[in-house]
């Protein structure tokens, strides 16, 4: 039996069993699509096998197509877009995108408007109103309508790709959309502009979107002031900065950097919300790049490197294309339902993004009229503006609700009618897309820096690098000047002190220029160190993976493409050099603990799937945090990061933290340690076993694909678990024993020849159809941590690698499949 048929056979019993499922989910039957349209030979599963490679017998007009686009895709499902001018090759991207992610191009904008609960019925309601309340809608509709208005070059890009994406939808008969809209019983709608605006807010709430205001408020509120700062620093002075001091310079083969140099910080992990989609930021959606000049890589010339920590699903969050016309010749990647290349590389440039982190979310405590319809500012009585919503709910009764808006901006109220008033960036003006557009037509550093003029959010650490010799990078977006200096904790909503006054001046954002040190490199650590006039955040956590890359990057004089490739790879845990040296001195262990200690002591970091230390390493480190802040503060809210604990156990061996609050005993911080390493090996032995056989690992650390919507009721469509290498906050992150987020791509460019080279690979493959041979192409390479040669062949005959099913020709009357 062929593995074509081994799938549709899966699919099949895939499809009864998620029918039965969402049953589970659902209170009503009449939420899913009859099993006999599923089963139908016809027009059920095995059309879709049908559909899994294009056909060659397609035929649509896009309407103002100004010009023939020729399109091939290759091998690996790519496509390569050759267009007379740049609105009809975003034209023709729309088209291929949604010929090939037709579900995903339309399921996000749904999610990011909150009508999730049209499609999946009463168990999304929350979800929804959730995303509602933040303001999403809200924000993208006042940015759509700013756009639409100025019918500018923003407005001819987003109405351009909606045009190719409906050309698509027009081709389809129902029994021909993809398998998600009959398994889940409706069909999608005609493809607006707005769906570009609402995907932006999306990403903007998952990399922005952070929930601690909360929890910094009752901690601020009940500590001291001193230990507030202590366990809780505004600025880490363990962490690299992205912006080197000016002119620090190395040597060649400068000394790597080690404990004796600096302290460091690790992330906490945020609560998410119950559904995956609506968790905004949590660890592990970050980012690495770096790049090094000419005078540091081994080809004379940069070299830049970037891969970006989000969510790993099927289909990707990312789609490959290469975009040809008279002013671009750009590979790279962008989003489904973005109009152009988001991370890409010409042969004059490329760039890289992580995101910075910074503090760009504040909320307000309301003192309410008496008739809750306004609230105090100054004084005096502010009516809230009360608009009408309804939440419609497939198989349910609908949802109608008011939502209330402050000048601040949006408004909740919590079960005891208290109110708080949120502002946001995501509620601003965003000429993000009039950015993009600069940068992929950007050809020097000087029209891509004026290119981020433009911005304004997710705020990103932008770094760049070019073939005349340049590297240089930019924390680039709209970062709020507040009137009382921070946006820390729950703030007076009824005191201009909380106002935004203004923004940083772009000249003033944290930025280097070839710096004399010869790299540069963010991971989400600081942009800027204590020095910088501005505030740009609090409680720093993500820093070991900036020690790690500055230690890489200083360690050798020149590096190679291989060894920026290694770099993305690397699984040392720097957290081990930290905290296990404290066991050195430890007595009293009995004989499971020195067993263990032992193993940790002659452990070298590598966080490799055939190594048990990384296991004992995880579940020590795990009862150390938990033995170590038991105070009844810390419950059901946030730590201090894991450099404030070592501080303390380090520095001041008698805090009253040390303490473990389930024993009659005052502990110190050696018996701490004790207590923490004797839990461990107790917690190993009981789940694991006695045998260090049973503790690789491989075997309880993997990583796992999940679906787009991240349902388990569509777990047959998710791939793993696969045996995975990594640690939290590792170059490649793995945190958690499930992995979930880590590189959803990862690139690296050469510009040492006249032509850019570049590699790159994400997990998945270019098609959203299960039953396509291209859904999950890209697995086995990724988790190998092998790449793709990233090709951009002027010319359409230039490429060999082509199926014969993969060449469409577009024209201003339709679209042909050639065969």
């Amino acid at each position: 039996m062929n593995n074509r048929i081994r799938s549709i056979l899966a699919l099949i019993f895939w499809s009864v069993a998620s029918v039965l499922v969402l049953v589970g989910l659902h209170s009503r039957t009449d939420t899913l699509p009859p099993l006999g349209e599923i089963l139908d030979p016809m027009d059920g599963i095995w059309r879709s096998g049908r559909q899994a490679l294009h056909g060659n017998d397609v035929m649509a007009a896009i309407p103002g197509l100004q010009d023939v686009v020729e399109v091939v895709r290759d091998e690996r499902g790519v496509p390569h877009i050759y267009a007379s001018n740049d609105f009809d090759a975003i034209a023709a991207l729309g088209y291929v995108v949604a010929q090939d992610r037709l579900f995903q191009v339309t399921f996000i904008p749904r999610a990011a408007a909150g009508r999730l609960s049209e499609v999946f019925g009463p168990v999304t309601i929350e979800t929804d109103r959730f995303l509602r309340e933040l303001g999403l809608e809200w924000g993208a509709q006042k940015n759509y309508a700013r756009i639409r208005a100025e019918g500018g070059l923003e407005w001819q890009m987003i109405e351009a790709y909606a045009r190719g994406v409906n050309a698509y939808l027009s081709t389809l008969a129902p029994a021909d959309l993809p398998l998600e809209f009959r398994l889940l019983g409706y069909e999608p709608e005609p493809f607006t502009p707005l769906n570009s605006i609402r995907l932006l807010q999306y990403m903007t709430f998952d990399l922005a979107y952070r929930r601690s205001d909360a929890a910094y408020t009752r901690l601020r509120d009940e500590l001291p002031p001193e230990e507030f700062e202590r366990l809780f620093p505004r600025f880490s002075p363990f962490a690299v900065p992205i912006v080197p001091e000016p002119g620090q310079a190395l040597a060649p083969q400068a000394a790597p950097w080690t404990f004796a140099d600096a302290y460091m910080g690790q992330p906490y992990s945020s609560v998410p919300h119950d559904f995956p989609l609506a968790e905004g930021f949590i660890e592990g959606k970050g980012s690495n790049n770096w790049a090094v000049s000419g005078e540091r890589s081994t080809t004379g010339a940069p070299i830049l490197a970037g891969d970006m920590h989000l969510s790993l699903t099927l289909p990707s969050i990312w789609y490959e294309a290469h975009l040809v016309t008279p002013t671009m010749n750009n590979y790279g990647v962008t989003f489904p339902c973005a109009p152009l290349l988001v991370e890409a590389f010409n042969d004059s440039l490329g760039w890289a993004f992580t995101n910075t982190g910074g503090d760009v979310l504040d909320r307000y405590s309301l003192q309410l009229t008496e008739d809750q319809q306004g609230y105090l500012y100054e004084g005096e009585v502010r009516a809230f503006e009360i608009e009408p919503d309804t939440i419609f709910v497939k198989g349910g009764e609908h949802v109608y609700e008011s939502r209330f808006f402050s000048h601040w901006g949006p408004v909740t109220f919590d079960e005891d009618g208290n109110a708080t008033a949120m502002q946001w960036t995501a509620h601003k003006p965003n000429r993000v897309l009039q950015a993009v557009w600069g940068m992929n037509h950007a050809t020097s550093y000087a029209a891509f820096e004026d290119a981020l003029r433009d911005w304004e959010t997710p705020m990103q650490n932008i770094l760049y690098a070019d073939h005349a010799g340049t590297i240089a990078i930019r924390s680039t977006g709209y970062m709020p000047l507040r009137r009382q200096g921070h946006g820390i904790g729950l703030l007076d909503g009824s005191s201009e002190k909380g106002e935004w006054v203004g923004r940083i001046p772009f000249e003033a954002l944290p930025h280097a220029v070839n710096p004399v040190q010869s790299f540069l490199t963010s991971t989400n650590q600081p942009p800027a160190d204590s020095t910088y006039p501005y505030y740009l955040g609090h409680d720093w956590r993500s820093v070991y993976r900036s020690i790690r890359a500055d230690s890489l990057l200083r360690a050798r004089p020149h590096h190679s493409v291989e060894d920026l490739k290694r770099y993305q790879a690397d699984v040392h845990a720097v957290q081990r050099d930290l905290f296990v040296p404290l066991l050195d001195s430890l007595t009293g262990l009995s004989e499971q603990g020195e067993e263990v200690r032992s193993l940790l002591q002659g452990w070298s970091g590598e966080s490799a799937v055939d190594r048990p230390e990384p296991l004992i390493f995880d579940i020590w480190l795990d009862a150390l945090n938990r033995l170590a802040w038991d105070e009844p503060i810390f419950r059901n809210t946030m730590r201090p990061g894991e450099p404030q604990l070592w501080r303390l156990l380090h520095d001041t061996p008698n805090a009253s933290w040390h303490d473990v609050q389930s024993t009659a005993e005052t502990e110190n911080a050696e018996a701490l340690l004790r207590l923490s390493l004797e839990a461990a090996a107790d917690t190993l032995t009981d789940r694991h076993g006695s045998e260090a056989d049973n503790w690789t690992w491989g075997d309880h650390h993997q990583v796992v694909f999940r679906h787009l919507t991240q349902s388990a009721a569509l777990r047959p469509l998710w791939r793993g678990p696969f045996a995975y290498p990594g640690f939290q906050s590792t170059l490649s992150p793995a945190s958690g024993r499930t992995v979930t987020h880590s590189a959803s791509w990862r690139m690296v460019v050469d510009f040492s020849d006249e032509q850019a080279r570049g590699y790159g690979v994400y997990p998945g493959g270019q098609s959203g159809n299960p039953l396509s041979p291209l859904y999950d192409a890209h697995l086995g390479e990724y988790v190998a941590f092998r790449y793709f040669d990233l090709f951009r062949p002027a010319r359409p005959e230039e490429i060999t690698n082509a199926p014969s099913h993969a060449r469409l020709t577009f024209t201003p009357q339709g679209v042909e499949e050639l065969p």
